[in-house]
């Protein structure tokens, strides 16, 4: 059973929370996140750790558009005084949020689920080479 904890709207995207059976709570993000919703983005996240019991997992199956305010907010997200304690996990299913969560290097710093499998980082990047097929 989820129970909707609140909604916040920037002009261009919608963050919803709920919390789900297993006692995390759930932000949904939707829509597009660019450089004139960073403020937006930033307080709507900051609200839903707020409510979060333990864990916080930011689902961004949604977005449509992924630019610098998404990334940033979830860097700002992760280093927040109020994380502490607190276990924030990101759910991106599509290369229009890992691609730029790749070129940052934050697939490899956060806890991102839910990824394509050509956007997995491989398990262990400084493994043997694998020779090339005859």
């Amino acid at each position: 059973m989820e129970t909707v904890h609140g909604r916040a709207e920037g002009d261009g995207f919608t963050l919803v929370t709920d919390e789900d059976d297993d006692g995390e709570l759930v932000a949904r993000v939707s829509g597009t996140l660019d450089a004139s919703h960073g403020p937006q983005l930033h307080q709507a996240l900051l609200g839903a750790l707020r409510q979060a019991p333990t864990r916080l997992v930011v689902d961004l199956s949604g977005v449509e558009y992924f630019g610098s305010a998404g990334v940033t907010a979830l860097v700002w997200l992760s280093q927040h005084p109020e994380a502490a304690g607190k276990h924030v996990r990101v759910v991106a299913t599509s290369r229009i949020v890992t691609g730029p969560l790749e070129l940052t290097g934050l697939l490899q710093r956060l806890d991102v689920t839910g990824m394509p499998a050509e956007s997995r980082p491989p398990t262990d990047p400084t493994g043997p080479a694998v020779p090339p097929s005859a």
